[in-house]
């Protein structure tokens, strides 16, 4: 069977699930009792050929195996699920330390090893190491090689929501940076502030969707209107949830008309239940489309913005967003000090 990397990436709702091959039955139950104290789905069998075939049948996000065992040995087995996934974390558990077998064991692919007889502390410190560590090389192929794709991407349908109503301007590509400055100033990783950038990019995507005559009427809306343009953050979330990899996206898309009061919308979640990302873009978008010219009004002074943003501080935004806000817009301004880039915030009531 040729190698092929199969992702193994958990959602937040998912308990992992864990192949265990031993042929000491004992042995076996100690395990799986450890591993569902833990909070893992255990699939337990003393065969490595039965473990082969639960193995094919897809699911699995960590395997523990034993080394010596009838008609294959862990080693063999190792390698076969090596075979067929490059990337799940394996676990050797044996009784049989010796440097050989150890070597044997990392050239054949394994996370790592505990050796028997093993306490209950070790065994559990063993799988979290190698749940953790699988995550990390993850989140690495995912922040080297999919962000990349995923700006692109991002960028081109930032283009097409331009294109529809082209007073925003750069405002997409701004709520991005603001958004990926404001999270970096907060300590969030990585892979989360490239999320807020991508979903800043896209928090508007939805409006694609949205009738010209709505979008773009110079007046106010009427109340059928204005229910209308809120379906855009709705839309906007099913538009980008192609892909589980893309579901922090599609929050900050669903959520970022959310209020800090639960005024908001589309759910009328309140305080930490919006996703951070969406607490950020929120603030964001009011920055920037506060200090945009729109066809239904004028730029808000400088002044008046930021006074808006600190009035709405604790009722519609997260008011520890704000508080960090005033410096995220200094580091994008002495980044790109265009005259669209930054400058002043954006009006606090409903954006369209």
């Amino acid at each position: 069977m040729a190698s092929r990397v199969r992702p193994h990436i958990l959602r937040s709702t998912d308990r992992p699930r864990i192949l265990c091959v031993d042929d000491e039955a004992i042995t076996l139950r100690l395990i799986t009792r450890l591993l569902e104290g833990m909070g893992m789905d255990v699939a337990p069998t003393t065969s490595p050929i039965d473990a082969l075939r639960i193995f094919d049948e897809g699911g699995i996000d960590l395997v523990v195996t034993d080394v010596r065992m009838p008609g294959m040995d862990g080693l063999a087995f190792l390698h076969a699920v090596r075979a067929r996934d490059l990337e799940v974390p394996v676990v050797v558990a044996t009784g049989y330390a010796t440097l050989e077998t150890a070597i044997r064991a990392l050239r054949e692919g394994a996370s790592g090893m505990i050796i028997k007889p093993f306490t209950g502390e070790e065994f559990v410190n063993e799988i979290r190491t190698a749940l953790e560590g699988a995550q990390i090389r993850r989140d690495a192929l995912q922040y080297v090689f999919v962000t990349p794709i995923l700006d692109g991407v991002a960028l081109a349908l930032t283009a097409a929501i331009e294109a529809r109503h082209l007073e925003t301007g750069d405002h997409c590509r701004q709520l991005g940076g603001l958004g990926e400055a404001v999270a970096e100033l907060l300590g969030l990783d990585d892979s989360d502030r490239t999320t807020i950038r991508i979903g800043g990019y896209l928090h508007d995507v939805g409006k694609i969707a949205i009738a010209d005559a709505i979008l773009l009427k110079p007046g106010r809306l009427t109340p059928e209107e204005y229910e209308e343009i809120k379906r855009h953050s709705e839309l906007g979330a099913s538009i980008v949830s192609t892909h589980e990899g893309m579901t922090g996206i599609a929050q900050i898309v669903r959520h970022h008309h959310e209020r800090w009061d639960g005024a908001g919308y589309p759910h009328g979640l309140a305080g930490a239940a919006i996703p951070i990302g969406a607490r950020i873009i929120a603030v964001a978008d009011a920055f920037s489309a506060m200090t945009s010219d729109r066809v239904y009004r004028d730029a808000l002074p400088l002044e008046e913005a930021w006074a808006e943003l600190a009035r709405n501080a604790g009722s519609q935004f997260d008011p520890a967003i704000v508080q960090v806000f005033p410096t995220a817009v200094e580091r994008v301004s002495a980044t790109d000090p265009t005259p669209s880039s930054a400058g002043a915030p954006a009006r606090a009531s409903p954006a369209r």
